[in-house]
């Protein structure tokens, strides 16, 4: 298999996997602004995250399904579940260390 092959497989599985992460945003918000779930869309999700696997086997091996195509997965997600207000990352403050003076004892 060619390199120019490879990479293009690679493309539409990173294609599929990030829109499958953000359809799995979308069934987290609405089963938690519904109460029920949406069972389309899990089909949608499994779909999209079943092509990018097959992509993703042809093109690196089973190994690759995780390493990139979780990493992927996972990443499509935070960013559209942030975007949709389910919650909201932050990083943390770090304050700048002050230096006191030394105090003498008399």
């Amino acid at each position: 298999m060619t390199v120019w092959l490879r990479i293009a497989l690679l493309l539409i599985a990173l294609a599929t996997f990030a829109a499958g992460g953000a359809a799995l945003g979308v069934v987290r918000m609405r089963h938690l602004h519904d109460g029920s779930t949406d069972w389309s869309m899990v089909s949608v999700a499994g779909a999209l995250t079943v092509v990018g696997a097959l992509c993703t086997s042809a093109a690196t091996g089973l190994l690759g399904i995780p390493a990139f195509g979780g990493v992927t997965v996972w990443a499509s997600y935070i960013f559209s579940a942030q975007r949709m207000g389910l919650f909201r990352v932050q990083t943390a403050t770090f304050e700048e260390p002050t230096i006191e003076e030394p105090r003498h004892r008399a």
